[in-house]
């Protein structure tokens, strides 16, 4: 069969076109005290669209890795790469490095430039099982210590939606990373200093060079902060991105960090429904993951026929698209070449109603 050269429609993001990054990325996250990632943020700098950028996560994303997991469940993986994987093959973008601290190592790093001036506006608890509060972070303007920072930051309270907690953690998040040390060796001795209470994928001489970009962004007033924004499912237990206002973002803040076909871990399908029932998009899903594909949702597309969608006639981008269709049980001939300026990374599928299908 031929693969046809035709497609001008629907992309989920990268182009084609290698690029030098310029972007650097750096997936920082905060357990808390049962040990899961309850404070992330993507931070990127460098780059020449805007000065530097941090996007904040909310801890019940589902990220693939390759099963949809919550990324505050990633940090506990024995695979200590799981994190910065998911965010990158959810968000189509490259994940530098990931680093996770404990919230002692928060509160270090808030000690050490000497706490964080913080207007509470709704005073926060901390509770134990019988009800009783065991620690409190009242109303008022006041500079926060570490533990007081790390509580105000960390802490859900009771009927609280998760972003009003990672609200009150990029306030406490931004005034750190402008407040870090302007030279590189008293950077190095805050990164040495968290020892066992942070780990990272990166080695303390990248950490410092990235903070160090980071801090100067920040501190300029060049950075943008940005929130993801998700649709709440599972009664509040799991998020997933609310397209296509999330995509968007990403493409807007992170143009020279987009992944380009063939350079992620493993080849990223993305899954759109053109029809197709939710039985099927499921059947799909699974048989794709047996396959050893990871698999990003993208919602709904115009109904039409199931399309196995690939960014160029590189011998890479046919064979990954030859592999997916005989994941699926489609003939070739369902492959078609994207010629349109944005690209798919590595594979859109659009899967149509056809009954043959799976």
């Amino acid at each position: 069969a031929t693969i046809v050269s035709s497609v001008t429609g629907p992309g989920d993001a990268p182009s084609s076109e290698t690029q030098t990054p310029m972007q650097r990325t750096l997936l920082f996250q905060v357990t808390g005290k049962e040990g899961l990632a309850v404070a992330n943020v993507l931070l990127a700098t460098g780059g020449g669209v805007n000065g530097g950028s941090q996007i904040y996560l909310s801890p019940i994303l589902l990220v693939p890795v390759p099963l949809p997991t919550p990324l505050q469940s990633t940090v506990g993986a024995s695979d200590t790469l799981q994190a910065r994987t998911g965010v990158s093959m959810l968000l189509g973008v490259r994940v530098d490095a990931a680093v996770a601290l404990n919230r002692l190592a928060l509160a270090a790093l808030v000690d050490a430039i000497g706490g964080v001036p913080i207007s509470v506006q709704e005073s926060v608890r901390v509770t134990d099982v019988a009800g009783k509060t065991i620690e409190t972070v009242p109303l008022g303007a006041r500079t926060l210590a570490g533990v007081n920072a790390t509580t105000y930051a960390l802490t859900l309270q009771p009927g609280e939606s998760q972003v009003a907690r990672m609200r009150r953690f990029a306030e406490v998040i931004e005034r750190v990373l402008a407040n870090l040390p302007d030279d590189v060796e008293s950077m190095r001795q805050v990164v040495l200093s968290l020892g066992s209470l942070a780990k990272s994928t990166a080695t303390n001489d990248e950490l410092v060079d990235t903070l160090m970009a980071v801090h100067a962004e920040v501190a300029a007033g060049s950075s943008v902060e940005a929130f993801l924004p998700v649709t709440t499912a599972r009664a509040n237990e799991a998020a997933v991105i609310r397209r296509p206002l999330g995509s968007a973002l990403v493409e807007s803040l992170l143009p020279e960090a987009r992944l380009t076909p063939g350079e992620s871990r493993m080849t990223r399908v993305v899954l759109a429904r053109a029809g197709a029932p939710v039985a099927k998009t499921l059947a799909a899903t699974d048989s794709l993951v047996s396959a050893g594909f990871t698999v990003v949702e993208a919602g709904r597309r115009p109904r039409g026929e199931t399309m196995i969608v690939i960014p160029d006639a590189d011998p890479g981008s046919v064979s990954r698209g030859t592999d997916v269709a005989e994941a699926l049980g489609v003939p070739r001939s369902a492959i078609r070449i994207f010629g349109g300026g944005r690209s798919v990374v590595d594979v859109l599928v659009l899967l149509g109603d056809e009954a043959s299908l799976l």
